[in-house]
């Protein structure tokens, strides 16, 4: 297994756990506002946060292997872009370590 490639998904488990637990806490507000999750990178001094809706922040989780990051912290060795947007890109974890990993560490898994 790759050092880096388990570090920087590890780094992007973490973010997913934050963010459940900012979608627990705004529970209550309609699916088509916006909520602000952490930027579900690699990198692991990111500070970003992205605006999704509840409905895209769920579309994201229906699948271990998708995350929500700024666009400009797509780590394409690791990921690939699934769809973008001005505000965040959905990327998904590449076979092998990276998605096993994302798999493994499912928050809602």
């Amino acid at each position: 297994m790759d050092l880096r490639e388990e570090r920087v998904a590890k780094n992007e488990a973490v973010a997913r756990e934050i963010n459940e637990a900012i979608k627990q806490a705004v529970e209550s507000i309609p699916p088509d506002s916006f909520m602000h999750i952490v930027c579900e990178c690699g990198y692991e001094k990111c500070d970003l946060f992205i605006a999704v809706t509840k409905d895209e922040y769920d579309r994201i989780r229906n699948d271990p292997r998708l995350f929500g990051v700024a666009g400009e912290h797509v780590i394409l060795d690791i990921e690939q872009i699934v769809t973008a947007n001005d505000r965040f890109t959905i990327v998904e974890k590449r076979q092998g370590t990276p998605a096993e990993v994302a798999i493994r560490t499912d928050p809602r898994g």
